[in-house]
């Protein structure tokens, strides 16, 4: 038979012991979870994104063409001879 001072002593340290437990399997539980989706969409899935122009832009970008009429007369140009977006 288990004394009264036996007893005390154990369920303190039996309670902490579950508690432990416990919260480690709902730290693996949460860790284990996906993350939540994105909530600003990345730039290249806007709805005017068009691959061709992005390419354009930045070959007018590696030219150091500046802004005005020359460059938009070559982005205008590569356009022109970009194969048709899908």
């Amino acid at each position: 038979m288990i004394r009264l001072p036996t007893l005390s002593a154990l369920l303190p340290a039996l309670s902490l012991v579950l508690f432990t437990g416990m919260t480690s399997v709902s730290a693996v539980a949460l860790s284990d979870e996906p993350p939540p989706p994105p909530t600003t969409p990345s730039p290249e899935t806007g709805r005017h994104h068009n691959p061709a122009l992005a390419a354009c832009k930045k070959q007018a970008d590696d030219q150091k063409l500046p802004a005005g009429s020359a460059r938009r007369d070559f982005v205008k140009n590569c356009m022109k001879s970009a194969p048709p977006a899908a």
